[in-house]
């Protein structure tokens, strides 16, 4: 009779139920031709040096590494979301960190703002020295620098990992 009974309990005494794995319209299992492209988009790798300009350009310029992949527009508001908000905390007045001192939560945030790229030696250059740590947005403006350089690290992660392959 039928596998099922009493409102969709099985009984004991029915068959087991076969599992049956997936197939696509010609009837080839579907876990074949996944794992034969696995190992396609495994050998079709870029060489290292191509990763590692591609990293480096999108860490020196937010939004470059993924111009060079052709995203125009996920480049653009990479740019401009980690841009505004790096001229947002320097409007603010927040302070740049420094390596010169004891504690290591300051030698850290100094990288996280680092991380932001040309940005940051480029706002000491023209002359910004940080901010006036008694200004009242001071502590709001230093941690939009330190977040823009990390957003810019997530940017440079979301760069390595479309150009291995791993996110369309």
């Amino acid at each position: 009779m039928g596998a099922l009974r009493r409102g969709g309990i099985r009984q004991l005494t029915d068959p087991p139920l076969r599992r049956l794995k997936p197939r696509d319209m010609a009837g080839k299992v579907i876990e074949e031709k996944a794992a034969s492209a696995r190992t396609k988009a495994a050998a079709s790798h870029p060489p290292i040096i191509t990763l590692v300009r591609l990293c480096v350009a999108a860490w020196l310029v937010p939004g470059l590494g993924h111009l060079l992949l052709g995203r125009r527009w996920r480049a653009l508001i990479l740019f401009a979301s980690i841009m505004t908000m790096f001229a947002l905390g320097l409007a603010m007045q927040g302070q740049f960190f420094s390596t010169s001192s004891a504690s290591y939560l300051e030698t850290l945030g100094y990288f996280g703002e680092l991380c932001v790229g040309l940005a940051m030696p480029g706002a000491r250059f023209f002359g910004y020295s940080g901010g006036d740590p008694f200004f009242v947005s001071s502590d709001f403006g230093t941690a939009y620098l330190v977040a823009a350089g990390m957003l810019n690290v997530l940017a440079v992660l979301d760069c390595f990992d479309i150009a291995m392959g791993r996110k369309n």
